[in-house]
């Protein structure tokens, strides 16, 4: 069976972009909400499969 790796990538700093209007931002921590709209951000800085 083959071995299966994990990535070792960290993003020291995240980008954090808007579900809602696109604005990105970059940040050491989760900002929690958009400065712009209020809206959901998720971290965009690290792939998702």
């Amino acid at each position: 069976m083959p071995t299966i790796d994990i990535d070792p990538y960290d993003a020291s700093e995240g980008v954090f972009e808007c579900l809602g209007c696109g604005t990105r931002t970059r940040a050491e921590s989760h900002p929690g909400t958009c400065p712009e709209c209020d809206g959901t951000v998720r971290n965009i800085a690290i792939s998702r499969e």
